[in-house]
């Protein structure tokens, strides 16, 4: 018995000072490549265009944006699938980053009737008025407008709002990248990318999968 307790101590002091110092760092190291790879995945797609010119409908985008990431999609209520999968997303998204700071999601919505749509799409979708969510009224010219001005990266014959494609601008107000919600990888990729620089909500786990959303 004491023969064993000699060995079980010299056994426990490099479990704790060789071992599990050595896990940590793997875990560390892997963790800070595989967010330094996400990152080099953006690009330089040009500064954010102004987008002060657009009526707000309900919520304000701060003037001052730098710091902080801007998810910018395009909404047009009549084509009824790709609002679901706009909304929808827009839902998964504000449920998981609803407390996390300098995050902000801007739509803008093409509608001849602006109030009404907007009201059905919100409470359809459960985005209450929160300083995070913004709506911007675009008419036709303005909504194409600025569709051009993002470069939105659109089919030879589509038109903004014909498939649910958001621009990421990041902290220093570069477009960086666009994200297609109609595939569900890219969703996916662009929970990622806002997770590993936006912190989540203390105690709060990254949702990759909400079944109706995503």
């Amino acid at each position: 018995m004491a023969e064993k307790k000699s060995y079980a101590a010299p056994l426990l002091l490099l479990l704790l000072l060789v071992v599990m110092p050595a896990v940590s760092w793997y875990y560390l190291r892997e963790g800070f490549q595989y967010r330094k790879d996400a990152i080099l995945t953006q690009g330089d797609f040009g500064s954010m265009p102004d987008l002060s010119q657009l009526a707000e409908l309900r919520g304000t985008l701060p003037e001052d944006l730098r710091g902080s990431m801007v998810v910018v999609g395009w909404l047009d209520p009549t084509k009824e699938e790709t609002t679901r999968m706009y909304g929808s997303t827009m839902d998964s998204l504000y449920q998981q980053f609803a407390e996390s700071p300098n995050l902000h999601f801007a739509t803008i919505l093409l509608s001849k009737h602006t109030a009404s749509s907007l009201a059905d799409f919100t409470q359809r979708y459960h985005l209450p008025e929160d300083e995070m969510l913004s709506f911007l009224q675009a008419d036709e010219r303005q909504f194409a407008e600025t569709a051009e001005a993002f470069h939105l990266p659109l089919g030879g014959y589509d038109a903004p709002g014909e498939t649910p494609v958001v621009a990421l601008v990041d902290s220093s107000q570069t477009i960086v990248k666009y994200y297609n919600l109609a595939q569900r990888e890219e969703t996916i990729s662009l929970v990622e990318l806002i997770s590993l620089i936006i912190p989540l909500p203390e105690k709060q786990d990254l949702i990759l999968d909400r079944g109706r959303e995503l």
